[in-house]
């Protein structure tokens, strides 16, 4: 068995021979690693961990450079049973006016902002008078606008009293940056607060209000895991002891592994992500599992002889510390097949998980034999029998499995074929508001969102111009209609949205009029419908954002099922926020499915060459 451990165990026999030494060690790693826990940065990003060398992910990167992020677009819900009155929809249409001016927003968009044209003579005027005179007149002109306009559905529910303010952020030189967004919002939602009337409720829906409720579940759950999984270790540890020194000494190893684990996140700069914030608390648990198996195992030696203390703690460490390096050993290779998967973050995430678990075993090989010893020294330690009976459910269950070794074989080489196909089988989901806390505002956000207005992620057509001179062109006209008709045909008018949605049954010279007149518009306008070069025009389908990655891989399926007649359909880029989910995503997935079997067969092939022997690896 000496070889079990590949000979790791016998760190923990030096750290007890040279006790001051290595408690000397321990501190200074230990006041290092607090002195960095205080610059840990948290990141929110779902996006952070999708590779960033993709087609996919280049596509979408390239539209925000050739529109704008629209992924970053902050939905303001409005609901108040005053909402639809004349007074509630001029409290809203001064809400937008406000916010129009306000630092970092680039454009707000409203029921207000809905044009009116007029077919005969092919004026453009705002479809809403300059006021709202009663409440009569509001109700007819909310009628005729769902009846003439219904892309208006999107921003206004009669049925529900809840509209919509979208807000496009200004982000400057966009490269992902969550801070500027987040500063951006921040100062959006102290404004809304400011002039949202008392009867308003406010709700934001969007990936960047998604992005900030997980960012701050991440920082409460990295607090309370920690604090919980050593709460946790600590009672079981008095119960089976029933010694506060032994407690102590059991809840050392993983509080020094999660002091280290997240001191590792601040010396390194590397934000903690809602992927990576599990990795402290797995290490805790390892180090809580094998530092109470080798506390057990030195005072099953001193019930049988107390008069050396010591002398039974080295025996203990040779004993159980071969266990404990080697199941750190096949741990450690288990998380680093993270790093067989594409993405970048995922490979980080595999590398720090490797680290954790070694901090993880040397807290219990290095830091328990040392406190041990000067435990022992002082006669702190109380040495009590332990309550085993509370623990005995395994033994049982050993007892049993044992009489029966042919049968309970059989059963489960029988359960091994299927269940292998069922692992293979299993559909990759995903959706993004799973990671949103139950009762977080956000949640109810997104659900008004899904269920009154059809979802606010969009999914994006990038369309070449058929030529120069940009929607002025007829040529380019008649191509924007081509793919806006496709899929309005199968999505509905409702969902699918371009310039041409607004002039579609307008004469060609109205339609002129208007593409001239968009050409005079602002960039941040003009950017939401036709790229900064000119050479593409832009159409945006609605969906869900509770859709799961295979919703959205079947739906970009059907996308290029519905353009591929289009004899320029392979210029047309799909891209999106929920594209690149639904697209990464399940590549990640399988990945990590790869990873995960690789790691089987490694961690199998290790434990075969600890014991040396073929009989162990198969049991394995």
């Amino acid at each position: 068995m000496s070889g079990l451990g590949f000979g790791l165990e016998k760190i923990g026999v030096v750290a007890m021979s040279r006790p001051m030494l290595f408690s000397l060690f321990l501190l200074i790693i230990t006041s290092v690693a607090v002195s960095f826990i205080p610059k840990v940065t948290f990141n929110g990003n779902v996006t952070a961990i999708i590779p960033r060398t993709s087609e996919t992910f280049l596509d979408f990167e390239k539209h925000k450079k050739d529109f704008r992020n629209f992924s970053r677009d902050v939905a303001v819900i409005i609901r108040s049973p005053r909402l639809m009155t004349a007074s509630g929809l001029e409290d809203l249409r001064n809400m937008q006016l406000d916010m129009a001016i306000v630092e970092g927003v680039s454009a707000t968009l409203s029921v207000f902002s809905i044009p009116e044209i007029d077919g005969e003579n092919g004026t453009i005027k705002q479809f809403f008078p300059a006021l709202i005179e009663n409440d009569r007149q509001a109700s007819e002109l909310l009628e005729r606008l769902e009846t003439e306009y219904p892309q208006a559905q999107n921003l206004i529910s009669r049925e529900e009293n809840v509209g919509l303010l979208l807000v496009a952020l200004d982000l400057e030189n966009d490269n992902g940056n969550d801070a500027q967004a987040y500063a951006i919002f921040d100062t959006v939602v102290s404004e809304v607060e400011s002039v949202a009337p008392e009867d308003f409720e406010i709700l934001y829906a969007g990936l960047t209000p998604i992005g900030i409720t997980i960012l701050n579940t991440l920082i409460t759950d990295q607090v309370t895991l920690t604090l919980v999984g050593l709460l946790l270790g600590a009672i079981v540890a008095v119960i089976f002891f029933r010694c506060p020194t032994s407690a102590m000494l059991c809840a050392i190893p993983p509080t020094l592994t999660a002091i280290w684990s997240i001191g590792l996140f601040g010396l390194f700069n590397v934000p903690i992500t809602y992927l990576t914030t599990i990795l402290p608390t797995l290490a805790l648990i390892l180090a809580y599992a094998d530092g109470i198996v080798l506390h057990h195992r030195w005072q099953q030696l001193n019930r049988r002889d107390a008069s050396d203390k010591i002398g039974n703690l080295r025996e203990a460490v040779l004993r159980v510390g071969p266990a404990s390096a080697l199941t750190s050993i096949t741990t450690a290779v288990a998380i680093s097949s993270f790093a067989l998967s594409s993405s970048e973050a995922l490979v980080e995430f595999g590398m720090l998980g490797v680290i954790v678990v070694i901090f993880a075993f040397l807290t219990v090989i290095i830091a328990m034999p040392v406190m041990g010893v000067w435990v022992a020294r002082f006669n702190l330690l109380r040495i009590r029998a332990a309550s085993d009976k509370k623990f005995s459910i395994g033994a049982a269950a050993v007892r049993i499995f044992s009489e029966r070794p042919v049968q309970i074989s059989v059963l489960f080489l029988a359960a091994l074929l299927p269940l292998y196909y069922a692992h293979n089988s299993l559909i990759p989901e995903y959706r993004i508001t799973d990671y949103l806390p139950r009762e977080s505002k956000t949640l109810e956000a997104e659900r008004i969102a899904n269920d009154v207005f059809g979802g606010r992620s969009v999914v994006l057509l990038s369309v070449p111009v058929a030529e120069e001179g940009g929607l002025v062109s007829l040529a380019n006209r008649e191509r924007l209609g081509q793919v806006t008709d496709l899929l309005t045909d199968v999505y509905g008018d409702t969902k699918v949205f371009s310039l041409h949605s607004l002039w579609r049954d307008s004469e060609d010279e109205t339609r002129v009029r208007i593409a001239q007149r968009f050409e005079e518009e602002l960039p941040d306008i003009r950017q939401g419908y036709l790229s900064r070069d000119g050479t593409r025009m832009l159409v945006s389908l609605r969906v869900s954002s509770s859709q799961s990655i295979t919703e959205g891989a079947d739906l970009i399926r059907q996308l290029e099922a519905v353009i591929s007649s289009l004899d320029y359909s392979d210029d047309i880029i799909i891209t999106g926020f929920p594209v690149l989910l639904s697209s990464e995503f399940t590549i990640i997935i399988d990945d990590l499915r790869k990873g995960l079997l690789a790691a089987v067969l490694v961690g199998i092939g290790l434990i075969g060459l600890a014991t040396r022997s073929v009989f162990y690896a198969m049991v394995a």
